[in-house]
């Protein structure tokens, strides 16, 4: 790692060593910018950690002492997500009092088949990550593209209504959540790994970036300029709706009509 993250090599290091001693922790795996060898000072720290499935039980106990490598903790937070056979895994977040960052996940080990994209294995007791794997949220299907697609008209949509009530706030939001749809049927188009995860994963890819058309959808909290970059903003979905439409076209689905139509008809003076 270069010397810029240090910090996290640290951290890193000191969970290592754990991780090897303890015969409860099966797999350790770094994603994101730095499993990418992308990170800098600022990057936190993205890893996951397989626990046996005899050791479960003390899977919050066991992440709490991976969390102290990193040293004198400022705040924590701890996140249950859905996994298998109603067995929810653990998402920890450590805040240590220099700002590092670390973000854990935990989960019984047996649930990881292999190595995802833009991994690594800094440790595999079982060889569970010794094959590359794609999870499903690597790839998008149709029927979400379209889904994406029709929440960004719909929320336009909103967004005019919010404007006629005088809603500015509200109209704001609607406008920052249209572009993220956007963003991920852009992603799609430039046929990006994780897709959903919009401007992250278009961020994230080398040689690509934000193209300057979105510059436009960015407004102030005015009424007419909002109606502006929403129609900036709709020009991008029909852009970006295109550009995925063989995508539909392969999986059975249409782009969608009647929506984009409504949209213009409420937006435009």
């Amino acid at each position: 790692m270069p010397k810029a993250v240090t910090r996290q090599r640290d951290i890193l290091t000191a969970m290592l060593q754990v991780v090897e001693l303890e015969p409860a922790l099966r797999w350790f795996e770094l994603g994101c910018s730095l499993g990418r060898n992308a990170g800098d000072e600022l990057s936190d720290i993205d890893c996951g950690v397989g626990v046996a499935d005899e050791g479960w039980p003390d899977a919050l106990d066991l992440g709490a002492r991976l969390a102290v490598c990193g040293g004198p903790i400022s705040d924590s937070m701890r996140q249950a997500f859905p996994g298998r056979d109603r067995t929810d895994g653990w998402h920890l977040f450590t805040l240590y009092t220099d700002g590092a960052q670390l973000s854990l996940v935990l989960m019984p080990s047996t649930w990881r088949t292999g190595l995802p994209p833009g991994s690594v294995a800094l440790y595999d007791a079982d060889g569970r990550l010794a094959t590359p794997m794609r999870p499903a949220a690597a790839d998008v299907d149709a029927a979400t593209l379209r889904e994406w697609a029709a929440l960004g008209w719909i929320a336009l949509g909103d967004l005019a209504k919010y404007l006629d009530r005088g809603s500015l706030w509200e109209a704001y939001a609607r406008l920052q959540e249209a572009r993220a749809d956007v963003f991920k049927l852009w992603a799609a188009g430039s046929k990006i790994d994780f897709p959903g995860y919009g401007l992250t994963s278009l961020l994230d890819t080398p040689g690509e970036s934000v193209p300057t058309e979105f510059d436009a959808t960015v407004a102030d909290l005015d009424a007419t300029d909002l109606r502006r970059a929403a129609l900036a903003c709709a020009d991008l979905l029909t852009d970006a709706t295109q550009r995925v439409a063989p995508m539909l076209r392969d999986g059975g689905m249409a782009t969608p009509e009647g929506l984009p139509a409504w949209v213009f008809r409420r937006l435009r003076p």
